[in-house]
């Protein structure tokens, strides 16, 4: 009998377990996978998205969302409010010292909230058969990775660094942010990275001193040209 009860206590504590892994990560119920640099994911959203063939594919990892910041609600605070998986794909020398990283984060709220993300659109551009949003961010990447160690950057560095590459602390992204479905509760992120000083050979602090001038405009706008060449859209 003691046995029986036994068998059936970890019986239950499995099935809870995978029950609470299935509700916590609803991302993961998408087949996703990578063959070469072709990402393929067959929802939230459909996608095959094509990342140029300089770039090698290293891994993947699932991650949480933590409701930080005080724009939430008290009763929110500290807990998981959204998870995703992120597909990380690099550039690097042969001492694995990284040069460019590329980054698709496929991610959506959880059930049980009524977050949603509520971008406009508007001036967004079409990427294959969606809009994006684009921005620049040029950053102190492990500075931010010291401040939010739970955050998908401070993540994806110890990723990387756990696997031996070395980064640049300081990085200069340009990110394309759209809707992988129509409810709006879940979405893509595609990030092209470069180190900053290893392209341009200034600092950050540098680079800002800079950031009214031409020559910023110069290295911001082929910097821009150079991540929408970085990858491609085949279907979705």
């Amino acid at each position: 009998m003691k046995n029986y009860i036994i068998i059936w206590l970890v019986t239950a504590v499995l099935l809870s377990s995978q029950a609470k892994k299935e509700v916590e990560f609803p991302q993961n119920t998408a087949n996703r996978s990578v063959d070469g640099t072709i990402l393929i994911s067959d929802k939230l959203p459909k996608i095959k998205i094509k990342v140029d063939d300089e770039f090698k594919f290293i891994g993947n990892f699932d991650f949480e969302i933590i409701a930080l910041s005080d724009e939430y609600k008290d009763e929110v605070k500290g807990k998981a409010i959204a998870a995703g998986e992120r597909f990380v794909f690099a550039v690097a020398d042969v001492n694995k010292v990284v040069e460019k990283l590329f980054i698709v984060q496929l991610e959506g709220f959880l059930p049980g909230f009524d977050f949603k993300f509520n971008y406009n659109f508007a001036n967004a551009d079409f990427i294959g058969d969606n809009k994006y949003r684009h921005n620049t961010w040029f950053y102190d990447s492990k500075k931010l990775a010291e401040q939010n160690p739970h955050g998908e950057g401070a993540k994806t560095r110890l990723f990387l660094e756990e696997k031996g590459f070395k980064l640049e602390d300081q990085f200069m992204m340009s990110r394309f942010v759209g809707l992988a479905s129509e409810d709006r509760k879940n979405e893509i992120i595609i990030f092209y990275i470069e180190m900053l000083n290893g392209t341009t050979g200034y600092t950050l602090e540098e680079y800002e001193n800079l950031k009214d001038g031409e020559e910023a405009k110069t290295i911001d706008s082929s910097f821009v040209e150079r991540s929408k060449k970085s990858f491609t859209i085949i279907e979705g």
